[in-house]
């Protein structure tokens, strides 16, 4: 359904002046070696309600335990319903989390899933002890120097990206991928460095002059390498390599990098190529030769308080169709939470977003569906021990499966 992970999440930045941002997903990477591939095909919050109690009842295994319980919760997750998914979790981490040295790769998953849970909930602390322990987990079964404990730790970075914190997760990248090479664990250091070269490949669409030498440093130490088990990292490099080039091509010069970019096989993932940003507010910030068409602004101020209100129930999920010729045909909103207007306002900018992306041209149409969350970080005000929201939105995104059935009707 997901891949790679139970919601996979782009490198969502968000980082001063900006309220908050989305990004469009990273460039494709080799998929983690955690096991974490899970295939929800029409099943229901209560069928696989059922399944996982009828599982506890029977003694079932940890692992299966936790299985049925990404299951459960991915749905609960589609149907906007994030307090059960986060209860269903909560459970299971009661049930299975001190069985980690049996099964790491089972209690690491559930601890991903409940760290990128908290974080579309607003729940900062949760997220974070979350996304320490998934690591732990890993080292409790296995050796440090496993390639898994190395995958964990990249992941870790990525959700230090998420929440802005763009020095601790480089920190992550960069120590994974020096460790990794001394070890000689090439496929482990490319995955890093890809993460790394990514993160500020992303930084760039906001401050060019900044972070785009850096991002093309990180790209070019890539694509130099000839090993074997690096290719496919160096394939990467190349996608982000014309992402960069597109932040200041003009149209033409984009039609012509894309053009240049080979066609995709039969079955091949579609392979991004540009995509314009998506901001909360605006930055001051402007890319060489940039136009209007460039980013997408969201609100030209802060959200009202009645927006912030509703930050628990704030998702869309966008679909469209990558045709042959690598645009986005027919992004519409396909669902919405239920306090999200029908027409216009930040959803439409969204859709915008997706409709200006191009890909890779390839072989047969494909289909995407992709959730967006508003919330906001709790906090403990001054002068008070009460946790409420911080007031300062995040938008996070999720890849979900294109034929995943519609959610009931929110009540």
């Amino acid at each position: 359904m997901v891949a790679t992970r139970w919601l996979t999440v782009g490198v969502l930045l968000a980082t001063p002046p900006l309220t908050a941002q989305t990004l469009p997903p990273p460039a494709p990477t080799p998929p983690p070696t955690t096991g974490r591939d899970i295939v929800v095909v029409a099943s229901r919050a209560p069928d696989l309600r059922k399944r996982l109690d009828t599982c506890i009842a029977q003694g079932c295994r940890p692992d299966q335990d936790i299985a049925i319980t990404l299951d459960l919760a991915q749905a609960q997750f589609e149907a906007g319903h994030y307090e059960d998914a986060e209860a269903s979790l909560h459970a299971a981490r009661q049930r299975t989390a001190r069985f980690a040295k049996d099964y790491p790769v089972a209690v690491a998953n559930l601890f991903h899933a409940s760290s990128v849970i908290s974080a579309h909930l607003g729940y900062p602390e949760p997220e974070w002890s979350n996304a320490l322990n998934m690591v732990s987990a890993m080292k409790a079964g296995m050796s440090e120097t496993d390639p898994r404990v190395f995958v964990e730790r990249i992941q870790l970075g990525d959700a230090y990206a998420r929440a802005g914190r763009f020095d601790e997760a480089s920190v992550q990248y960069r120590e994974v991928a020096g460790r990794a090479h001394k070890l000689g664990m090439i496929e482990t250091e490319g995955l890093a460095r890809v993460r790394y070269a990514t993160l500020k490949t992303r930084l760039a669409e906001q401050v060019y002059a900044h972070y785009a030498p850096v991002a093309r440093k990180a790209i070019d130490a890539i694509l130099v390498r000839r090993e074997p088990e690096m290719q496919p990292m160096v394939e990467s490099a190349r996608q982000l390599k014309i992402q960069l080039a597109a932040m200041t091509a003009s149209d033409a010069e984009r039609d012509q990098l894309i053009a240049h970019y080979p066609t995709q096989a039969e079955g091949a993932p579609s392979v991004l190529l540009y995509a314009p940003p998506v901001l909360m507010t605006p930055t001051g910030q402007r890319r060489p030769n940039g136009t209007a068409a460039d980013r997408y602004t969201l609100f030209k101020l802060n959200p009202t308080t009645l927006f912030l209100e509703y930050l628990d129930y704030l998702w869309i999920d966008v679909a469209y169709t990558i045709g042959t010729d690598g645009r986005v045909h027919d992004a519409h909103v396909a669902r919405r939470g239920k306090h999200v207007p029908e027409t216009g306002d930040w959803p439409d900018k969204i859709v915008e977003s997706i409709a200006a992306r191009r890909y890779a041209t390839q072989a047969s149409a494909t289909n995407g569906l992709e959730r967006y969350t508003f919330t906001s970080n709790m906090a403990v005000k001054k002068a008070t021990r009460i946790p409420s929201r911080s007031g300062v939105p995040r938008l996070l995104r999720a890849d979900l499966d294109p034929d995943t059935p519609p959610p009931e009707p929110q009540s």
